[in-house]
């Protein structure tokens, strides 16, 4: 079971999840998008997969996602973003680094398991546990070598003695590789590959073709039907063995992301897939230009490879595609013919990352790409470790909850809101009771323990879009927006009676509360909105403890 966690505020919405996810692959917890559930599914911990609205109703998308992948356990949480909106205007939104695929409502429930399950498992293996060659040349001789070449390197393999047998065999059987001789009866190796690349269901099969001669001749003509790499005659084992540890995909090894590749040229296209197989990369395959920029809307992807063969504007592509993916963009590599060579250093300019030059070679493609990729993994784990720093900062490391920091800068927004749309906010300020004897009686790693567990208190206590934070100490504060005083500070007179009623750690403490309760603008003015509730909560500790006290009651009386 995939655990998976669905933030959604909308009702409806959340039966549809449950009732589609139903005795399926995925094990849903669902959430809305406040402070406080947020809170709770990073508690919860463990989600592999979390979908969540592109415009959440109580929080901003991309806080949640930085809070989110903030905490060890989720850093690597696969996400999805769900949306209704037109797909071109995600990005303006989203960084879309964050985002490993679009859900677009509505959507039926085949539509979201498909669209959950592909993107959990980008690069799905296949289910013979070892992997399978094919081998097509004239001579049983060869044939038996090379089969036994590849038993050695943990290969199955079947075998064809002519091209039109070789390809009813790799539709029959789907390989995970094909070796092919260049001089052979009824098909030779280039028209076998040429007629591969034609078929849907086999033309992505990395195939090598094995020839006696491999001069610049062999190399274009190989290039043009579809072939990845070259063999020379005799064929030694450990030659085999370094070109299959190059092109074969590994199981467990990290993906590079997602490749997109514009190109209207079917073969070149098959060629990249091919070569680009030690990526273990997603691959997508755009015919126009106009199709790249509908993907690159919705797609921040790894790399992107131009073919400027046949455009007319060769380096304003360049340019066009850099400024859709702007500044945090990803590897860009322009391909084009020996005749624009001259060209092709002006591509850096408009904004490629690389060049190259047709015909190329696996090796080449493979050495050009993997510095960049490298250089880019690095850059990416720097930024993702600096949001992760800059949400910590946000948050207390002992209670989980949000800090004085972020208390401050929500309190500005929350009261900006109020003003502008005339309703009202309420203010909670909570003190642990004769919390100095807790410490110095059992230890301070008890009084962490109770400090974190009237946190867990607050936190299974609040709803909505109430904000709980740790003010600093023993002392902790709720913003409760849309909230008026009375509400408050029923919610508030639940939290103390919870406290009161937990026995906490191995020594059973029963840990009473005080606090004070004002609200902004029956009471209080913006200004005096944590004053006036801390002033009540003084008033609460000279009262006798272990009560709320708000701002519009007599001093002399709870609420």
């Amino acid at each position: 079971m995939i655990k998976t966690a669905i933030i959604e505020d909308s009702q409806a919405l959340r039966s549809v999840y449950k009732t589609f996810l139903k005795d399926s692959d995925f094990d849903i917890k669902v959430y809305n998008s406040t402070i406080s559930d947020i809170n709770r599914l990073i508690k919860q911990g463990g989600f592999k997969l979390i979908v969540c609205p592109c415009f959440p109703k109580f929080q901003d998308g991309p806080q949640i996602i930085q809070n989110i992948k903030s905490d060890p356990d989720l850093t690597n949480a696969v996400f999805i973003v769900s949306t209704s909106m037109q797909q071109e205007n995600v990005r303006s939104e989203w960084d879309l680094r964050d985002i490993d695929t679009i859900l677009i409502k509505p959507f039926d429930q085949e539509r979201l398991k498909r669209t959950l399950l592909k993107t959990y498992y980008p690069h799905p293996q296949r289910k013979r546990e070892t992997p399978l060659a094919l081998v097509i040349d004239d001579s049983k001789a060869v044939r038996n070598t090379l089969a036994s070449y590849l038993k050695a390197l943990k290969y199955d393999t079947k075998t064809a003695s002519d091209g039109m047998q070789g390809l009813k065999i790799a539709s029959d059987i789907l390989p995970d590789l094909i070796l092919v001789d260049v001089e052979m009866p009824v098909m030779n190796g280039f028209e076998f590959c040429k007629k591969l690349s034609e078929k849907p269901g086999i033309k992505n099969i990395p195939t090598i073709v094995i020839s006696g001669t491999i001069d610049e001749a062999q190399f274009r003509k190989g290039f043009n039907a579809g072939a990845i790499d070259f063999l020379e005659k005799p064929v030694s084992q450990p030659t085999l063995a370094t070109i299959i540890e190059s092109v074969s995909v590994k199981e467990n090894t990290n993906s590079a992301g997602t490749t997109v590749i514009l190109s209207k040229d079917s073969t070149l296209s098959s060629i990249l897939r091919k070569t680009l197989n030690f990526l273990n990369s997603s691959i997508n395959i755009c015919t126009t230009l106009s199709e790249l920029e509908t993907y690159l809307c919705v797609t921040l992807p790894d790399i992107v490879i131009l073919d400027l063969t046949d455009s007319e504007d060769k380096l304003n592509v360049c340019l066009h595609v850099r400024n859709l993916l702007g500044i945090d963009s990803p590897v860009i590599i322009a391909v084009a013919d020996e005749t624009d060579r001259d060209i092709m250093f002006q591509c850096f300019k408009y904004g490629a990352t690389e060049f190259i030059i047709k015909p190329f070679g696996r090796d080449e493609v493979k050495a050009r790409i993997e510095n960049h990729i490298k250089l880019k993994t690095l850059q990416d784990e720097l930024v993702q470790k600096n949001r992760i720093l800059e949400s910590l900062a946000y948050k207390d490391k002992l209670t989980g909850l949000m800090n004085r920091r972020y208390l401050d800068k929500a309190l500005e927004d929350e009261i900006s809101k109020v003003q502008s749309n005339n309703t009202n906010i309420s203010f909670l300020m909570i003190d642990l009771d004769n919390f100095k004897r807790v410490n110095d009686a059992y230890g301070h790693d008890t009084g962490d323990a109770v400090l974190k567990e009237v946190a867990s208190i607050i936190l299974n206590n609040v709803h909505g879009n109430a904000i709980p934070c740790r003010y600093g100490g023993e002392e902790f504060c709720i913003i409760y927006p849309n909230t008026d005083l009375a509400t408050a500070v029923k919610n508030s007179e639940k939290i103390k009676r919870f406290c009161s009623a937990n026995p906490i750690s191995k020594y059973r403490i029963f840990q009473t509360i005080s606090g004070g309760v004002s609200s902004f603008p029956e009471t209080s003015s913006p200004e005096n909105l944590v004053a006036d509730a801390d002033n009540c909560l003084y008033k609460a500790k000279e009262a006798g403890k272990n009560r709320i006290i708000a701002n519009f009651v007599d001093p002399d009386k709870t609420v």
